[in-house]
């Protein structure tokens, strides 16, 4: 016997579902793209030049020793103990030193990219997720100039020796070991100077990053090989961040702070987008 009621699963539902995403992007979407970079990097070359100005080094040298001494309180000042375990291996502190070079660069533009081009249906919420981290770390380092540790001022005037193995030996200090070791480029460089703020320790952009990247490959590469590789980039960056002498933890700690601000931001975003979304497609229908 048919029955003209409708079950509760087959009634149509009365509110319209938001518009889909779409899975590819428009064809001249990434221009836009392209200006939100340069935004950030105006942004961030604005800041760099602040770190010129008469006060901002004593004020990171002030910071450097008030971070160490928490670290210090906090039982994890040992930095320079890990740098020092490795300092004899020259070929691996100058790996260290092109991992942290390049790396940091080519793996989040290269997984930018492939969002943007092979997950575009994600591509927004990761962009704008990145987006937020990057503004984050830029009010972190105009509000909290921060010297790292290759600059930390307890270390002026030691000067770094060969040891009998031909290592880098340096009991008491940090070695700056692009400088002394060598990489692909160094601080003293060029392009380096053009682009680089000495200053701009904490938070470290480098882990904040690498934690972009590993959420990242965990939520759209995935697979086993995806998430042991989403955890392995971002320790192996921490490793690196330190033993080159280029971050105390608590850098890392306040990259992790970042990122999750910038979850919360990004998530945000997104209700407001949804939320618009939404009553636009109400209006529609009901017109």
């Amino acid at each position: 016997m048919e029955t003209c009621a409708e079950t509760e699963s087959d009634a149509p539902s009365t509110t319209p579902e938001p518009a889909p995403l779409p899975h590819k992007a428009s064809r001249h979407a990434w221009i836009r793209e392209v200006g939100v970079v340069l935004g950030f990097y105006y942004v961030y070359q604005t800041i760099r030049s602040l770190a010129d100005v008469g006060g901002v080094k004593n004020r990171a040298q002030g910071n450097a020793n008030w971070l160490v001494n928490v670290e210090k309180a906090m039982f994890i000042y040992h930095e320079h103990s890990i740098q020092q375990v490795f300092l004899g291996a020259t070929w691996f502190i100058k790996a260290m030193n092109v991992y942290y070079g390049t790396l940091h660069f080519i793996i989040t533009a290269g997984l930018l990219v492939w969002m943007y081009v092979r997950r575009h249906y994600g591509y927004r919420l990761m962009r704008n997720l990145l987006g937020a981290t990057t503004a984050l770390a830029l009010i972190g380092y105009w509000a909290f100039p921060l010297a790292p540790p290759r600059l930390y001022a307890q270390c002026d005037g030691d000067i770094p020796v060969m040891g009998p193995e031909g290592g880098l030996v340096k009991p008491t200090c940090f070695v700056d070991t692009l400088a002394e070791v060598g990489g692909l480029w160094d601080y003293q460089s060029s392009a380096a100077k053009a682009i680089a703020n000495a200053y701009a320790a904490m938070p470290s952009l480098h882990f904040g990053w690498s934690l972009w990247c590993a959420i990242v490959i965990w939520r759209y590469v995935g697979g086993r090989k995806g998430r042991v590789l989403a955890v392995l980039y971002p320790s192996l960056t921490l490793f690196a961040i330190v033993v080159t002498a280029n971050h105390f933890f608590l850098d890392a700690v306040g990259g992790a702070i970042i990122l999750l601000g910038g979850v919360g931001i990004s998530k945000s975003l997104e209700r407001r987008r949804s939320a618009k979304r939404s009553a636009a497609t109400q209006l529609v229908a009901a017109q």
